[in-house]
């Protein structure tokens, strides 16, 4: 698949002068531009756009929810965008299962197991294909473009002086990276290690506060955002680990019952335990990082 098929997000450029409401404005268009460059790779069923185009709508609903108070989105972009999120999901999830998860397994042949989760993931890429065609995601795209062009958060044709989006992006981001650090460190306090639904809790709270400083990275002290994001970086990739043999271990009955109960069976059984094996310690590593802060 040609590359070109296949950007990934480009960097948030914010001016120091911005206010608020253009922050969310330009940062908005980026998710969205990452959304839609990747539409022509996901309807040439490509693994990677779609895994982009997946990352550019959870960047564009970390925001959302981010600016939630000072610019709520209307209830039908947000159930159109719940909506996209789940059309794009099952595919993704038999992708990384053929394509990351079962060729590490050892002690058996999976090149068996690896071709019947590479067809399901094919059949789900054919099925997804009608939502993209749909009129339903055209005029997501069409009414979601159209709220950040418009401003349509706006109450009126301009903003009133106290309104919280018309203060410096400078002076608003402050609480709102805040809040996503303090999220954060409230759910690695959480944490059962052992636990799926809790990492995975923890997982997106890492997502949004990684999310939160590239957002606003060109407003932020530079040495500082460049190391919060690396280290929010190698969490995720630890914790992505541990979310793919989540999946691979709630997939893997399918596999199991249609024709591969020994295989498929040994492979369930090795995710469950390789789960357990990279869980260890992420405990000490997870203190670490709650003691640094990006803003105080």
């Amino acid at each position: 698949m040609d590359t070109d098929l296949t950007p990934k997000a480009a960097p948030v450029r914010l001016k120091r002068k911005m206010r608020m409401e253009d922050a969310l404005q330009c940062i908005g268009l980026n998710c969205m531009a990452q959304i839609e460059a990747n539409l022509p790779g996901v309807l040439a069923t490509s693994t990677e756009s779609l895994h982009q185009m997946r990352v550019g709508l959870r960047r564009l609903r970390a925001l959302l929810d981010m600016f939630r108070k000072l610019a709520p989105l209307p209830s039908g972009l947000e159930e159109g965008l719940d909506w996209l999120s789940g059309e794009l999901g099952a595919a993704r999830d038999w992708d990384v299962l053929a394509d990351t998860t079962l060729p590490a397994i050892t002690g058996i042949h999976t090149q068996a197991l690896q071709a019947a989760a590479k067809e399901r993931a094919r059949v789900l890429h054919r099925d997804m294909l009608p939502t993209l065609h749909a009129p339903r995601f055209t005029q997501l795209m069409l009414e979601m473009n159209g709220w950040l062009r418009g401003r349509q958060w706006r109450p009126a044709p301009g903003l009133a002086k106290d309104d919280p989006l018309a203060q410096p992006a400078l002076d608003g981001l402050v609480p709102l990276v805040r809040k996503a650090g303090k999220r954060l460190r409230k759910r690695i306090k959480a944490l059962d290690e052992r636990d799926a639904p809790s990492r995975h809790r923890l997982r997106i709270a890492a997502k949004k506060a990684r999310y939160a400083a590239e957002f606003f990275r060109d407003l932020l002290p530079a040495k500082e955002v460049k190391a919060y994001i690396k280290r929010l970086s190698r969490l995720q990739d630890r914790l992505g680990r541990l979310n793919d043999l989540a999946v691979a271990a709630r997939l893997m009955p399918v596999l199991e019952n249609s024709g591969h109960s020994h295989d498929g069976a040994f492979a369930h059984g090795y995710v469950i335990g390789a789960a357990d094996t990279e869980s260890v310690g992420l405990r000490k590593v997870l203190d670490k990082l709650a003691r640094r802060k990006l803003i105080d």
